[in-house]
């Protein structure tokens, strides 16, 4: 992913963005040959690349890569759960819509949706963290180098369940 962080820099330069950082962002892509399957519609694996592309798609609309490239934080997915909801076929136009929404001590919260013709297609939770030198930091921290004008509301019970789902999934494997 290289590629999207050089688009990413070289964005920010031009086009520093204006959304708020709790703001949902869009991102466009149409389904091509290199992304469907024997099915003709997209593969699973190539749904968290797209998704992947429109992370990085987020802090250059809300204006956060800049002050995230000038203190060297690092974006870390710690978690993610997809739902298939519908198929996306060839040369279907689409939008993954990221928002976050919320954060407790340790991990970022956010979602994204696929959608088509404003219709949900597929829906994700992510759980993520920022880094500064290899540390993980709290988001109380990175949020004095990104600060937002909104505050997230408490975090839906769907987050809640798959916080608690993520607790005993990692206690099972220990």
């Amino acid at each position: 992913m290289i590629s999207e962080l050089i688009r990413s820099y070289r964005l920010s330069k031009k086009h520093p963005g204006n959304l708020d950082f709790l703001d949902p962002v869009t991102r466009s892509f149409r389904v091509g040959f290199r992304d469907i399957d024997f099915n003709m519609h997209i593969n699973n694996a190539k749904y968290l690349r797209f998704m992947e592309r429109a992370r990085w798609d987020h802090p250059v609309q809300t204006g956060a890569f800049n002050k995230m490239w000038k203190h060297k934080l690092n974006f870390i997915v710690a978690g993610i759960e997809i739902g298939f909801i519908r198929e996306i076929k060839l040369f279907t136009k689409f939008d993954v819509e990221t928002r976050y929404i919320g954060w407790d001590d340790k991990y970022f919260y956010m979602e994204q949706r696929l959608l088509v013709k404003g219709k949900i297609h597929a829906y994700a939770v992510v759980k993520s963290v920022f880094t500064q030198k290899g540390k993980v930091l709290s988001p109380q921290k990175v949020m004095e180098y990104i600060p937002t004008q909104l505050r997230p509301e408490v975090l839906p019970e769907h987050m809640e369940l798959w916080k608690n789902m993520s607790v005993a999934k990692r206690a099972y494997a220990s």
